[in-house]
């Protein structure tokens, strides 16, 4: 057995499957689908090197195992759930709290940034990179490892919710010691290049190809690099041209030395999400961060603006 505690999430969630009395019971109860709850349990069955629950008929039931942890997780759990309820009576100006989300490169920095500068330091941001799949990406949100989650994909799953939070655009940058675009940027010329492409897709496509009808799977690809940043760096000392979103070219642009494009065909902006679970609605901290985010997102359309008179 591990002798690490389990994570308070796979118990909470193993104590509802035995209230319930079922998978499905359980996920309807927490607001969340089946494949989560056995995701969870197979966690929780690996971290106590035990047998949590064996197939019946159509069902399952829990082991003597099982009956022995609820017997003495109940209490805690139902002490635990009770003081997270308390903790909505919440205060931006003194609380304390450490909010955690995920969000895509180029919002991180200006999140970290703004909640660096709040006068209540009590309040603390914790970002983590996005996953390389969808599918690890949601279930952390639906095992609540984050608060909520910023994207450009909402999914569509009866336990989340999302609205809109900041539309931007993206555009094509490349060294500006490039040997054959200086000053411009054509189709034509951007086909012919080579390209460094973000190996992560999305829905199983390339996150470009969601936003343009032009067939990019003409382009000749160089590199796949693991995140935006690694392929403006590798544009700066070749002669590689990449898609960045705006904010984030303009932010580098002087250190990396690089030029910006619009993209020469037609584009639709992109549209990041505020994502979070349903359940959540309606807490105040939570409402507070979602509130929250949607006013430092304003700050990036102020700062693309400002740079942009700057070019």
């Amino acid at each position: 057995m591990n002798n690490d505690i389990p994570n308070f999430n796979l118990l909470a969630i193993f104590a509802a499957v035995m209230e319930q009395g079922s998978f499905s019971q359980a996920a309807e109860h927490l607001n969340t689908n089946q494949s989560t709850i056995s995701t969870a349990l197979a966690r929780l069955k690996k971290q106590v090197g035990q047998e949590l629950f064996v197939r019946k008929g159509r069902g399952v039931v829990p082991t003597s195992y099982s009956e022995s942890l609820y017997a003495q997780i109940q209490q805690p759990i139902t002490q635990l759930n009770d003081i997270f309820q308390g903790l909505g009576d919440f205060d931006p100006e003194h609380s304390q709290r450490q909010f955690v989300i995920t969000a895509p490169e180029h919002l991180q920095w200006v999140l970290l940034d703004q909640f660096a500068k709040r006068k209540n330091q009590g309040i603390a941001l914790e970002v983590y990179d996005q996953p390389d799949n969808d599918a690890q990406l949601y279930e952390e949100l639906l095992t609540q490892k984050y608060d909520l989650m910023i994207d450009i994909i909402p999914p569509e799953h009866p336990g989340i919710v999302s609205q809109p939070l900041y539309q931007g655009e993206f555009v094509v940058v490349c060294s500006r010691q490039h040997p054959r675009i200086q000053g411009e940027l054509t189709e034509q010329q951007y086909m012919a290049e080579n390209h460094a492409l973000l190996a992560r897709k999305r829905n199983h496509l390339r996150s470009l190809n969601l936003y343009t009808k032009l067939d990019l799977s003409k382009r000749k690809a160089v590199y796949h690099g693991r995140s935006l940043f690694n392929n403006m760096m590798l544009c700066s000392q070749s002669d590689c041209l990449t898609a960045v979103p705006t904010s984030m070219a303009l932010q580098f642009q002087e250190r990396l030395q690089l030029q910006i494009f619009y993209p020469p065909f037609e584009a639709k902006p992109i549209t990041n999400y505020l994502i979070w679970l349903k359940k959540f609605d309606h807490d105040p901290a939570h409402k507070w961060l979602r509130n929250e985010l949607i006013t430092l997102s304003g700050k990036i359309d102020h700062f693309i603006q400002t740079q942009w008179k700057h070019n």
